[in-house]
């Protein structure tokens, strides 16, 4: 049985794609997390933020790149203090959060690029620009 969600018959808005990575963050960021499950926790949060990452990779202003170049030191600097040749050294917490912070901060910085671009706006508020300039151009009239 194939558990693949997607077929090659399916229209997949590119924008739909970002809103489904921003959804996936968003609802883990609304989840209570028993401590035991915190590793677990971290690593889909990780992988989330990184999938909205490489998706979005391709558009990335200059702003974007110099911020991804830091986000790219601070992970590595993180992983060489809390762990050693691929084993964790530091305590779970700390390794957890450490990977929750560095990673919150990338998804922060993501949703500034979108915001930037305007890239969600019509998604969001179901408003083109043109609509929007058009309803402005309508409220100066009354």
């Amino acid at each position: 049985m194939d558990d693949n969600n997607y077929s090659s018959n399916e229209n997949v808005d590119f924008r739909e794609i970002v809103l489904s990575y921003m959804r996936r963050v968003m609802e883990l960021n609304l989840k209570v997390i028993p401590q035991e499950q915190i590793l677990d926790y971290a690593k889909c949060y990780k992988r989330a933020v990184m999938g909205l990452s490489d998706i979005l990779l391709p558009f990335f202003d200059d702003e974007m790149k110099i911020v991804y170049e830091k986000f790219l030191d601070e992970y590595d600097w993180m992983m060489r203090e809390t762990t050693k040749n691929g084993t964790k050294v530091s305590d779970i917490n700390e390794y957890a959060n450490g990977i929750m912070k560095v990673f919150r901060g990338l998804f922060r910085e993501l949703n500034k690029l979108l915001n930037r671009n305007d890239y969600l706006k019509s998604k969001v508020y179901g408003e083109t620009k043109n609509e929007v300039v058009q309803e402005r151009e309508d409220d100066e009239e009354y």
